[in-house]
């Protein structure tokens, strides 16, 4: 129970937030690891989507570089609105959907 009053007080590094969230259908992570994850990523998802359309605003539309940050920001919409479903596995790819989510908006944000 220490670990995850640990990770409430300091959030995980993004990079490593992805990484674990994207693994989540390997070896399934607790349901309360899966909760944590999805609570973390959620608001980091929104600020790195906030970023990634104030780049849009900017682009030029119809361009490649328009159309991948388009994309992503529709990924991490569709990520957001989705949900845990019934049990672990539909958890644990919910979150894992919301770590592809995160990494396509950082990828977005890495190459400016």
């Amino acid at each position: 129970m220490a670990q995850s009053t640990d990770r409430a007080a300091t959030q995980q590094p993004l990079d490593e937030l992805i990484a674990e969230a994207q693994a989540a259908t390997g070896i399934l992570p607790t349901i309360d690891r899966c909760q944590e994850m999805r609570d973390e990523l959620r608001p980091r998802i929104a600020s790195l989507a906030d970023t990634v359309r104030r780049h849009l605003d900017y682009t030029a539309r119809d361009t490649a570089e328009w159309t991948r940050l388009e994309s992503a920001l529709l990924q991490a919409q569709g990520a957001l609105l989705g949900g845990f479903g019934r049990g672990l596995r539909s958890a644990a790819v919910h979150v894992k959907t919301l770590g592809e989510a995160a990494a396509a908006l950082a990828d977005c944000i890495r190459e400016e």
